[in-house]
């Protein structure tokens, strides 16, 4: 049996971790089957009706997830089924996350990016640490894609339109500092009292309030406030901005099919193509 990619444990004090550790790698990959190990964790916790809270975090230095498997976005063809079946599974396992009765924070000390980051805005609370390393961003639009597991809607309804605008249509990454000072998260905290802090803070009161707000959608407006610039925008970061913009009228469970649809726009492009082929090449 292939060696599972998440730890759980439920401990004495009936708060549960569920530790990100992907076997023979350095860091966390969001592929199909570390979405299968998480989703075998999660249905354990939702018949545990006295968990007082879940802890999302990595047993990688310096990394918490740092997105999607790209060498399978860098192969794929149009309207691929393999990675429709991957986005597919992924919000499976996010609404599961995000449907549990307890409160959840994701521990973050070291880069979540990508698919990684919309993992922990899944999450009630964002909890980051001091390390230096700690960057937290959407590059797709980098590699000629826009978010598939929710970023342009779970954001927005976070930061609000013209931040969340600003992260998804650049791709640049943030540090811990400045993703507190726009609310995408609580920190830094010292990273040796991460763990601590984070079951104090699932103790207050709030997390409902905080899981209702990404639900709802945007009000039209405040929606009316942000208008993207386009004119002279990437196919890629025209698709994200408009995703949002068009997510952000609705519930959160439209929002994210219409994010979908704007991601398998670009799946299989050879603009996509090229970019992630650069992307190995540079880093050999």
């Amino acid at each position: 049996m292939a060696q599972s990619s998440i730890r759980l444990l439920i401990r004495d004090d009936r708060f549960a971790t569920l530790t990100f550790d992907a076997p023979d790698r350095t860091t966390n990959v969001l592929t199909e089957q570390t979405w299968r190990d998480l989703e075998v964790a999660l249905r354990v916790l939702i018949v545990q009706s006295d968990v007082r809270g879940v802890i999302l975090k990595s047993a990688k230095p310096d990394s918490f997830i740092v997105g999607a498997d790209l060498k399978l976005l860098g192969g794929a063809v149009r309207h691929d089924p393999a990675v429709k079946a991957v986005i597919e599974h992924g919000h499976r396992v996010l609404n599961m996350l995000e449907s549990l009765p307890c409160p959840t924070c994701a521990l973050i000390d070291g880069a979540a990016l990508g698919g990684g980051l919309e993992v922990a805005l899944a999450c009630d609370v964002i909890l980051l640490g001091t390390n230096r390393k700690i960057e937290l961003g959407l590059p797709e639009v980098k590699f000629g894609l826009m978010p598939g597991w929710g970023g342009t809607q779970r954001l927005p309804r976070l930061i609000g339109m013209p931040f969340a605008g600003d992260l998804i249509g650049t791709g640049k990454t943030i540090s811990a500092v400045r993703a507190a000072e726009i609310d995408l998260a609580l920190g830094p905290i010292d990273s040796g009292t991460l763990l601590q802090s984070a079951m104090q803070i699932m103790g207050i009161e709030g997390w409902q309030s905080a899981r209702r707000q990404k639900m709802e959608w945007i009000s039209a407006e405040t929606r009316a406030l942000y208008r993207p610039q386009l004119d002279n925008a990437t196919r890629a970061v025209r698709e994200a901005l408009t995703a949002l913009v068009d997510g952000c009228a609705l519930p959160l469970p439209e929002a994210l099919a219409r994010e979908t649809e704007g991601f398998f726009h670009l799946v299989g492009s050879d603009e996509s193509k090229l970019l992630i082929e650069q992307f190995f090449a540079a880093k050999k």
